[in-house]
């Protein structure tokens, strides 16, 4: 039976488990983001108000040329005598500002009290992009005219993260490292993950797909002995799986019956042969094939796990074997195995041989009857036409 990780994504599975909460993570980040985006606007309309009281410039050297020029606000005006630059002293330290020929404040460039910032708006006011530090790292935000979040990347102790959202600030693809693991994460638009990977550190690596419904109904993962395929059906309950038995084995194939048994198996062993079963489970095949390097190929039907009916090659030819409720043989009919031809063993419920029929020494019928202890009662034979 192949071993494989379950399709409807457990919360177990502690492979992209840190990878999963880091990318939840990122979502309230993105709605954090609006948050922000209300708070520079707010700043930008107080940037018409004076920043710091004027000061003067230095005086100017004797040549005209002076080495420093110190001042706590410097402007630049147009030929319209609007501020088109300005460098001053902000709330957390040194900002400058640009306008635009519109007369909007487009870029801002400061301090934030943990690094520097960097905002910038279009023409009609509105922030499009941020980049600033934070105290566990840096981010850069892209935002639609709404104030919508569409594109962020970040770094923060845990590690970096990038994700991306629609016009109306869905998120709808992440991406995420976390604690040697990392993971990426898209979404509909309606917040159901659809496609998650995730791969940690001397662990396997996970890919799962979902339907519309976000039902995850495929799985490709990687483990120990291999890598492993697993389909489900839409109400989560695991279909199929194609993997590896073992380290050194071929390949396996199950198929499970809506209520969860494997009902059809087909693999490789290790010998160089192969096996199909089919039955209510894994446990209670009912018909099976197999082959083997060094095994006749052999058909069997099973009835609670016992051998029934055997279809066989043998070296000297063909053989059936047909048993009673418990499995053991009671008729046996093939090639002879000391005759050229066919034979045929009726058996008692024990095992033991009570009629044969076959083919004697000299080519002629033979119909042999034995006791219950095993010993010839009677033969009967043809007359013999040697000379």
């Amino acid at each position: 039976m192949i071993e494989q990780h379950a399709a409807s994504g457990s919360p177990g599975d502690d492979r992209i488990e840190s990878i999963t909460v880091r990318l939840g993570a990122l979502e309230r980040e993105i709605a954090a983001a609006h948050v922000r985006e209300r708070r520079w606007r707010r700043v930008a309309l107080a940037t018409a108000l004076p920043l710091v009281a004027l000061a003067c410039i230095a005086a100017t050297q004797a040549s005209g040329i002076s080495d420093v020029v110190r001042a706590r606000r410097f402007e630049v005006v147009d030929s319209g005598n609007r501020v088109v630059f300005l460098a001053a002293v902000g709330e957390h330290g040194g900002q400058v500002d640009l306008w635009g020929p519109g007369g909007a404040n487009v870029v801002r460039m400061g301090a934030n009290g943990q690094g520097g910032d960097l905002a910038m708006w279009n023409a009609r006011g509105e922030l499009v992009t941020g980049m600033y530090a934070t105290e566990a790292g840096g981010r850069v935000e892209t935002n639609t005219t709404d104030g919508s979040m569409t594109a962020m990347l970040a770094t923060n102790e845990r590690g970096p993260a990038f994700a991306l959202a629609d016009a109306q600030g869905r998120p709808l693809f992440a991406a995420a490292a976390a604690e040697g693991s990392v993971g990426v994460s898209v979404r509909s638009p309606e917040g159901r993950e659809l496609v998650a990977m995730g791969a940690a550190s001397g662990k396997s690596g996970v890919m799962r797909v979902a339907d519309a419904a976000g039902v995850p109904v495929v799985e490709l993962a990687s483990g120990d002995d291999g890598g492993t395929v697993t389909c489900a059906t839409r109400a989560g309950t695991r279909a199929a799986a194609l993997g590896v038995m073992a380290p050194d084995s071929g390949g396996a194939l199950a198929l499970y019956a809506p209520g969860g048994n494997e009902t059809v198996s087909a693999k490789a062993r290790t010998d160089a042969g192969a096996q199909i079963a089919l039955g209510r489970s894994s446990d209670e095949p009912m018909m099976v094939m197999q082959t083997g390097a060094a095994d006749a190929p052999l058909f069997s039907l099973m009835s609670g796990g016992l051998r029934l009916v055997g279809l066989g090659a043998t070296p000297t030819g063909g053989l059936l074997n047909l048993g009673n409720a418990s499995g053991t043989p009671v008729v046996v009919v093939g090639a002879a195995a000391d005759a050229d031809g066919g034979a045929m063993s009726l058996r008692g419920g024990q095992g033991q041989q009570l009629v044969r029929v076959g083919i004697d020494t000299v080519g002629a019928g033979e119909v042999a009857v034995y006791d219950g202890s095993g010993l010839r009662k009677k033969v009967l034979g043809a007359v013999s036409s040697a000379p």
